[in-house]
Formats: structure tokens, C-alpha cells, sequence
């Protein structure tokens, strides 16, 4: 069985020969390369080699293009990113780019062929579904509209406007889920599968009320439908943090696999997407994988993967894993998936 079988298998909620190995690997990819985040995310061959050294050091399932995952987006509606030359540092926005709601008037859709980082990364994924793309799924990286709005109004502003001014948060979270529609298109035209990230509207940053009444609403009623009608088969939503919280509104979302975060309890997760025929992505704690032994990690892997139980639909991963992780400890990770096959 191929990687790119085994994650449609999985996806497909379909028996698959093991469980798909997808760890978070974003700025780490950089550190595989002896390079540095800001400069891989403005060089699409250098993103390229760092992918490829991904795929050589780890042997993932799946690959996902992206490096500073927030920002792209953020960054082609006119957001200032920071970048930090010669520096492990992740590229950042230097500041919100609207104040209210008048700024809505500056705010327009993106153009994927031309404006800021979007044509390297859609071409870098392009490029690499050309070359692998048989053998491997390659995901495109999209920011989900509450994380892309907190980086184009601010975070505690947004918040605010959530009681203040519901009218404005929901023409933002409108406008930002054309976004990321948009942006997914582009690389769906050109082969390549996307994943959503909105860790921003994750109960520990927002509050499931936020989730519940603005959140939810524009997955249901623009992103998902958008992204399938643009091609997508599967619509993937990575949200980071204990999101047991949320989770009924995470699948009245419509999106086609969750994620299961470090915190967030597995048992629940597990019962709820099988019973709604969902894919479920389940990870170990970054912080385990950043700082814990190879055996520790390897014992929390085969936890997790017991936890999940025997049966199609899973994918097993970490959380983002840090620029200066040691490689031994992600590969803990695919030990812990090769030995829970061999029992």
C-alpha cells in the first residue's frame, strides 16, 4: 500500500495496512536542512529541499507545505510579516492591519497568482505533486478565517468585538473564510490536497460560545462547501489545544477529519467521529516530543495508539514540532507506529 493509499484509506474511514504516521512538522523542516525558517518560506526551492529532507529523515505519510502557517494569507491582504535573519525564530506579523470596522474598505480577496507568498507556495506544492505526488499525498496550508482574522484585527480586539460588535467579527469571519477558499482553490486547481489550521479559535484562546455562534458558522456555510466545490475530497481542521469543549460544534463544521490535540479526551473524540463517520488525527504532546526521552516518547506513542483503538479512520501524529527538536525524538514517534502494527 502506497502512503497516499493508506491516508485515502484512513480518510475513507477504510481498513489500511498501518495507521498513517503525520507529524507536525512546519519550521522543524527548516532545522532538517540546516537552514532557517525565514529563509525557507521566501525560497521555494530551498522549501522544496526542506520537504524532502522531511520526507527522507521521518518517512511521513503525508507531507504539508508550509512553514509559518498564519501568516501567508495575512501577509498577501497587506499584514507586515517580521522575518529574523540568521535566527530560529518563526516569521510573525508585525502588527494588526484594520482597527475596526471601517477598515473592512481596504480589505480585499487575494489573488493566488500574484500577491505576497502565495505563488511559492502553491507552486512549491505544485511542483512536488508533479514529482511524488502519486506515491504521497501533498497537503496545501491554509489559515482558517478566526486565526486570519485575530492576525488582520488583532486577537484581543476580535475578542472584544465578539460582544461589542458581532456584526463587524461576523463580516470579517465572512471575508476570511472567502480567504481561505480562495487560497485552497489555487492549489487545488494544480492537484494538490489542503489542510485548515485555526488553532486561534481554540477554547483556550477564544471560548466555545465564540466558537459556537462565529466559528462554526463559516466553516459550515462558506469553507467547506467552497473547498468542495473547488475539488477538495477531504477538508482536514487542525485545531490545537483541549478542543473536547468544542466538539460537537467541530462537527456540525462539516469538515472530513479533527483533530484530537494533546489534552483534549481521546475517549470522547474517538466515539463521536466514529459515530458521525469522521477521520480522526490524534496527537502526543509537543512538549513530550520536544523534551522527553526517545523511550518516553515512543511509551506515550503506544498509549495514544492503544487509546485510539484497533480500527480504520485514525492518523496518528504530535503536535508542532519545535525548530531545534532532535530527530530522534520524532522518529520515537514512528517506532511507536511500527511496533503498535507488529503486536
Amino acid at each position: 500500500m502506497t502512503k497516499r493509499e493508506r491516508v485515502e484509506c484512513a480518510c475513507a474511514l477504510e481498513p489500511a495496512d498501518l495507521v498513517p504516521f503525520v507529524p507536525a512538522v512546519y519550521e522543524h523542516k527548516a532545522r532538517l536542512a540546516g537552514r532557517f525558517p525565514s529563509e525557507v518560506c521566501r525560497d521555494g526551492g530551498l522549501l522544496r529541499e526542506c520537504l524532502e529532507r522531511e520526507l527522507e529523515t521521518y518517512d511521513p505519510d503525508m507531507l504539508v507545505v508550509g512553514i509559518d502557517v498564519y501568516n501567508v494569507e495575512a501577509e498577501a491582504l497587506g499584514c507586515e510579516v517580521r522575518y529574523f535573519e540568521d535566527s530560529a525564530d518563526v516569521p510573525a506579523p508585525a502588527a494588526p492591519l484594520i482597527d475596526g470596522p471601517a477598515g473592512m474598505r481596504k480589505l480585499g480577496l487575494p489573488d493566488p497568482g500574484r500577491d505576497g507568498r502565495m505563488p511559492l507556495l502553491v507552486g512549491a506544492a505544485a511542483v512536488l505533486h508533479r514529482d511524488i505526488g502519486r506515491e504521497i499525498i501533498v497537503r496545501g496550508a491554509l489559515t482558517g478565517p478566526f486565526s486570519l482574522a485575530s492576525a488582520l484585527v488583532g486577537t484581543e480586539a476580535l475578542l472584544v468585538a465578539t460582544v461589542d460588535d458581532p456584526v463587524f467579527v461576523r463580516r470579517l469571519l465572512e471575508f476570511s473564510a472567502q480567504v481561505t477558499v480562495v487560497f485552497g482553490r489555487a492549489f487545488l486547481e494544480k492537484g494538490v490536497e489542503v489542510i485548515i489550521f485555526d488553532s486561534k479559535a481554540s477554547p483556550a484562546a477564544a471560548s466555545p460560545r465564540v466558537f459556537r455562534e462565529f466559528v462554526a458558522p463559516v466553516y459550515r456555510d462558506i469553507v467547506v462547501p467552497g473547498l468542495r466545490a473547488a475539488g477538495a475530497r477531504q477538508t482536514p481542521l487542525i485545531i490545537g489545544g483541549n478542543t473536547t469543549p468544542i466538539l460537537e460544534d467541530l462537527l456540525r463544521t462539516g469538515a472530513s477529519q479533527l483533530l484530537c490535540d494533546a489534552g483534549s479526551d481521546l475517549g470522547i473524540f474517538r466515539k463521536r467521529c466514529r459515530e458521525e463517520r469522521r477521520a480522526l488525527r490524534a496527537n502526543v504532546d509537543a512538549r513530550l516530543v520536544h523534551r522527553g526521552t526517545p523511550d518516553e516518547i515512543r511509551k506515550e506513542g503506544l498509549r495514544v495508539l492503544r487509546e485510539a483503538g484497533p480500527g480504520p479512520g485514525f492518523l496518528f501524529g504530535c503536535g508542532v514540532v519545535a525548530y531545534d527538536c532532535d530527530p530522534a525524538n520524532v522518529l520515537a514517534l514512528r517506532e511507536a507506529r511500527d511496533e503498535f502494527r507488529a503486536a
